[in-house]
């Protein structure tokens, strides 16, 4: 590790150690560019400066409107640098939802590209100073200033220099219940979740790594485990399963991080014949438990290792995972991640025995310690210095976590709870199943029954009543979907996951048959 001591280590002096030790070395990989740690680490040094001369100082927060380009990574560390605060916005929420971001990030600055004008136009009075945007890819229409004039600013390290329990960065829930909350991550908590990886995982300076999150759901985990270790990694703006296979092949790509069924599609467009994948070692699933018969299958499809992980905005990325070259059980999702402690405890705040079902709280260094201008939510999900998941897990003697599903995900079946991570994970186990989603649906006699939204793999015959028979033979009654549909893909939110809410909204058609 070329960072020692990493967790005492601010973002922007870790970057200047790095670049010291392996100026040439590849680092930020982009479709429009390529960097090398000395050229990342001058051209940080030359947006600091940008954003010192239209204003910015310690303490404020820039936001983040554009799309996944390599200047997101080079702002966020340009922010660090100067103690300033990355807030990524996810513009594909709704108008209120972008509003209320801007406003409790109480953003001093935004970073934007021309096309998201339309829709900052009318918020863009909530910064502090409306002309403070710096425009990357092309000036817009409203008062700025171009980020093609980091050329005429100093490359030297700005005089600010940030302290490792400093907030560095904003990072927002997807939104899908209510406003999304900005929890806030210091540049201590970024890096211990970094060490927790190379540690614990196996991480190396040799790696290649692409994160396929999007550039406003955890854009920290894009770069800062390769960061402490001086390797390489890559920001491409994609979700093709085939482009991805092509930058695999084109980078060497050893190391990557997606959903679960993300790994299956692409499969369609790489291996023999087709994209060269074979430098991948690594392929960290995360959003979604991963059964152990779909870990087996991907496993010998790619010669890889499958990573099952668990994270959350307010842990700064994975806290649960199955590393490779342990120990593994099949269900599970894993144990904590170094530098976490978790427990599973009752509504009482008190632990359950091993295998009863509980609510999963996790602590350690690298958890946030609460929400940015939301004293409410704070209290409520940090207690006692522990993050209240919501998510409803069971733990075994060697504590392996097996997750049960969300607390708010919880239906009754005639009276009797049914959780439908359990149906989707018998469901998934059909060999003609690519990915299941279940959710609530409502009959007039029956009240709320499980509704299953089902992908097939390629060649499937599967119909709805053979969905329905490989249920009874492996869950109670009670348990099987009353209503099976086959959709070409599931709905996912900007961030890869599976969009629940949305999918529970849309309407009931048990004919529904999209499949060509």
């Amino acid at each position: 590790m070329l960072v020692k001591d990493p967790a005492s280590v601010p973002l922007g002096e870790a970057l200047a150690i790095v670049a010291e030790q392996v100026p040439d070395r590849p680092a930020l990989l982009g479709e429009r560019r390529q960097l090398t740690w000395r050229e990342l680490d001058r051209e940080v040094n030359q947006l600091a400066n940008l954003l010192t001369k239209i204003g910015l100082v310690a303490g404020d927060a820039v936001g983040i409107v554009t799309t996944k380009r390599e200047e997101v990574t080079i702002l966020f560390l340009a922010a660090a640098r100067i103690g300033a605060i990355a807030a990524p916005v996810n513009f594909k929420l709704v108008p209120d939802h972008v509003k209320n971001q801007f406003k409790t990030s109480k953003l001093v600055a935004v970073l934007a590209e021309k096309q998201f004008d339309d829709l900052i136009e009318h918020i863009v009075p909530e910064l502090k100073r409306p002309d403070c945007i710096v425009y990357v890819g092309g000036m817009g229409r409203l008062a700025g200033t171009d980020y093609a004039e980091i050329a005429s600013q100093s490359d030297s390290a700005p005089a600010h220099r940030a302290r490792p329990d400093d907030v560095c960065y904003y990072n927002y829930t997807s939104g899908t219940t209510g406003n999304p909350k900005g929890a806030e991550a210091t540049h201590r908590e970024i890096m211990v979740n970094a060490l927790s990886g190379i540690e614990g995982f196996g991480f190396t300076g040799d790696d290649v790594f692409l994160g396929m999150f999007s550039v406003f759901s955890h854009p920290h985990e894009l770069f800062h485990r390769s960061l402490l270790v001086g390797g390489a990694f890559v920001i491409w703006d994609t979700l093709s399963p085939r482009v991805v296979c092509e930058v695999v092949e084109r980078f060497k790509i050893s190391w990557m991080m997606a959903v679960p069924s993300f790994y299956e599609m692409m499969l369609d467009h790489g291996g023999p014949g087709r994209a060269d994948i074979s430098s991948l070692r690594i392929l960290e699933a995360g959003g979604a438990p991963v059964p152990a018969e779909t870990l087996h299958r991907i496993e010998s499809s790619y010669n890889a290792t499958m990573m099952p992980v668990w994270g959350s905005t307010e842990t700064c990325g994975v806290a649960l995972a199955m590393p490779p070259g342990e120990a593994r059980k099949p269900g599970a999702s894993g144990r904590a991640a170094p530098y976490y402690k978790i427990r599973v405890v009752n509504d009482a705040g008190e632990d359950v025995p091993h295998g009863t079902i509980g609510e999963m709280i996790v602590q350690g260094e690298a958890v946030s310690k609460g929400y940015v201008n939301a004293d409410e939510e704070t209290a409520k999900h940090f207690r006692n210095g522990w993050y209240h998941t919501s998510d409803l897990v069971k733990s075994d003697e060697e504590g392996f976590l097996y997750f049960i599903g969300r607390q708010a995900e919880m239906m009754k079946v005639g009276g009797i709870r049914v959780y439908p991570l359990e149906i989707e994970r018998a469901v998934r186990e059909h060999p003609e199943v690519r990915d299941v989603l279940v959710v609530r649906a409502l009959e007039r006699l029956r009240g709320e029954v499980p509704r299953a939204i089902v992908t097939t793999l390629p060649g499937a015959t599967v119909n709805a009543n053979g969905i329905k028979k490989w249920c009874r033979e492996h869950l109670a009654t009670y348990k099987v979907p009353r209503i099976v549909e086959f959709w070409s893909e599931l709905p996912t939110l900007p961030n890869g996951k599976i969009d629940r809410k949305g999918a529970a909204a849309s309407e009931v058609d048990p004919k529904r048959d999209d499949r060509v």
